[in-house]
């Protein structure tokens, strides 16, 4: 009974409170200053944009506050019928007067005729349109820098990111689903552009924006500016309690996120095997969850979101109608005009603005903030494999030493438990060729890994020319190789790229290597030939065309060791007969290791190293292993037949 309700227990669990490999750990973590101050450093090399940005939000907020002062000084002065009773000029400020002088109008009073206010009233006009067209251009420029410098942060975030990918070793991929990668360089990335972009910047107007309102209120009237700004403690209680709620969802957001785009990813990879099965409706569906509590994680923080904005606009609504009132009685008491009056009225709406601002800022931030920690999360994690400290002369040295390589007393672990090799040694001859056979598990692939140094050895040596590889840089090292793998990588590209693959090979050296491999055929069947775009995955080639390519791709490198690994399993009887011959003019003059399955492969090599449970159980050529009647020649008669 209790296994009974454990069991429906576990059936209403959401999908991600299962044990799932896409699913992130959850990471609730307060803001940290620390993470601040780190992704602030992208921005150190566009210091001088910044730096660029601040001035000219500066220069943006004073601009801000000055047009509400011109319709205050309008409105008291050129406007106003009741300048002051005695007749004695007033209604403009200082600097407006200072102005009027220059364009010689007399000072504004009660008795001025409707020409004399007319001009005074142009003037404020002019200036007026000035402070606009000023703004117009000041925030245009900023706009422009402020997207400069996000934009040029982020590429350097971006590649940083990429770059650092290109390093890991294979462990690290076996811990990170490709989707929940492809989520950090891309979405978590553009959530870090737009702090970048109009966060940090932005954040300072704002600040700067409130400080200015506030100043110019004080300065107006402090005593009606201390009542209005009553309502600010309640202002600060409700950001801290959003500010509290907020940064658990945003973080809860990205962590979903990453998880629909990995389960995406895979189930996109392995669409030809989801249909086989007849799982179409049931990934269906579980994308449906999944993608549920994507959209719960948003309705939550948005929750809070919209909470808050009706909380800060009550509270502003609350201000004004102070400001109506005590206005209204100071006006009619004469302690107080009626542009004093709309310029409390605008700065006060004007205030609650970027109040609003930083909420929103608030928002970016915490967002940011979960994609940051994501971001350095990867960063942080280093598994590519230890460089040597070597001259370069040394190295090269290590490199032209030969090529004869040998595993000594090599043991090897994935996960730090289960042994994968154990304590296998053997040594392949300068031009010798090797075949690795073993049933399926037993560390024939994993002699590849360690040989092209995916991986270390957990104990034990690898040498090549009797120098520990360890010893070589890892770019020195594996250009000495030509890798033909059982799956073929074919990029979008066109088939003479996916040939040359970045490297410095002309065209007749491709030409050659394809002839060299009989997959001349490819060429010719392609309508634009080598120029022939390759479709995603090479899906537009038969597994035997895309092994063909990754023969030649080989080939054309003139690799010093050769190592195919199931190099053949893809490929049918036909088209085997036509690439052995090739693979003969491959190994020739070539130290090479071959895994393999394939009986025409496996007896043309000089030597045969029979690997069974991580351990080398036999050695020695075909005839010799045959007649020895022990685990190869079980595995011939069980997979090709007695020979």
């Amino acid at each position: 009974m209790t296994s009974r309700k454990r069991s429906e227990s576990d059936a209403k669990k959401k999908p991600d409170e299962a044990e799932d490999f896409h699913v992130e750990e959850l990471i609730d973590r307060p803001f940290s200053r620390l993470l601040a101050r780190r992704l602030m450093g992208y921005l150190r090399p566009y210091s001088s944009l910044v730096l660029a940005s601040v001035v000219l939000i500066v220069l943006s907020t004073m601009l801000s506050l000055l047009g509400p002062l011109l319709v205050k000084e309008a409105i008291d002065g050129p406007l106003s019928i009741t300048i002051q009773k005695d007749g004695e000029p007033g209604g403009t400020g200082s600097f407006v007067t200072a102005m009027g002088d220059r364009f010689g109008l007399e000072p504004i009073v009660a008795t001025s005729d409707s020409q004399q206010r007319t001009g005074w009233l142009w003037l404020i006009v002019g200036m007026y349109l000035s402070v606009l067209v000023i703004g117009f251009f000041i925030q245009y420029i900023q706009v422009m820098v402020l997207e400069r410098t996000g934009q040029s942060a982020t590429k350097d975030l971006r590649l940083q990111i990429f770059s650092h990918l290109q390093f890991q070793s294979s462990s690290f991929y076996h811990r990170n689903p490709v989707g929940r990668l492809v989520t950090r360089v891309t979405n978590d990335v553009e959530s870090l552009n737009e702090l970048f972009a109009s966060g940090f910047v932005s954040l300072a107007g704002d600040l700067l924006a409130i400080g200015g309102i506030v100043a110019m209120l004080f300065w107006t009237n402090a005593e009606l500016a201390s009542m209005v700004l009553m309502v600010t403690p309640v202002v600060v209680i409700a950001t801290m309690v959003f500010r509290k709620y907020a940064r658990k969802h945003y973080r809860e957001m990205r962590r979903r996120l990453a998880h629909l785009n990995a389960f995406t990813q895979e189930s996109i990879s392995g669409m030809e095997v989801v249909q086989v099965c007849r799982r179409e409706e049931q990934q269906a569906n579980r994308y449906s969850e999944i993608n549920s509590t994507l959209r719960d994680a948003h309705l939550n923080g948005i929750f809070w979101y919209a909470l808050f904005f009706p909380t800060i606009e009550f509270l502003s609504v609350v201000a004004l109608v102070i400001i109506v009132v005590q206005g209204g009685q100071r006006i009619e008491a004469g302690t107080a005009t009626f542009g004093e009056f709309f310029l409390f009225w605008t700065y006060l709406t004007r205030l609650f603005s970027p109040l609003r601002d930083l909420a929103e800022k608030y928002n970016l931030l915490q967002s940011a903030m979960a994609a940051s920690e994501r971001i350095f999360g990867i960063l942080d994690t280093d598994s590519s494999l230890p460089e040597p400290e070597l001259l370069a002369t040394e190295t090269k040295t290590q490199i032209d030493s030969g090529d004869e390589i040998r595993f000594q007393d090599v043991s090897f672990s994935y996960d730090g438990e289960t042994p994968v090799l154990d304590d296998v040694s053997f040594t392949v001859g300068d031009g010798e060729t090797i075949a690795v056979v073993g049933a399926t598990g037993a560390g024939k692939s994993t002699i590849i890994n360690l040989l092209l140094r995916y991986h270390d050895p957990t104990t034990g040596s690898i040498t090549i020319g009797g120098h520990d590889i360890r010893n070589t840089s890892l770019a020195r090292h594996r250009q000495r190789f030509g890798l033909v793998l059982q799956d073929v990588a074919v990029l979008s590209r066109t088939l003479e790229e996916n040939i040359r693959f970045d490297r410095n090979i002309d065209r007749d050296r491709i030409v050659w290597a394809l002839e060299q491999v009989q997959g001349s055929g490819i060429v010719t069947r392609q309508k634009k030939g080598l120029e022939e775009p390759m479709m995603e995955r090479g899906r537009t080639l038969s597994s035997g065309e895309r092994q063909l390519i990754s023969f030649a791709r080989a080939l054309a490198g003139d690799p010093r060791i050769l190592v195919l690994d199931e190099a053949t399993s893809h490929v049918d009887t036909e088209t085997e007969a036509l690439i052995q011959e090739a693979i003969d003019r491959l190994v020739e003059g070539r130290t090479s290791v071959i895994v393999a399955h394939r009986l025409s492969t496996v007896r043309k090599a000089d030597r045969i190293l029979v690997l069974h449970h991580g351990q080398l159980r036999e050695e020695g050529s075909h005839e010799q292993l045959v007649a020895l009647d022990g685990i190869y020649a079980r595995l011939v008669a069980l997979q090709f037949g007695k020979s």
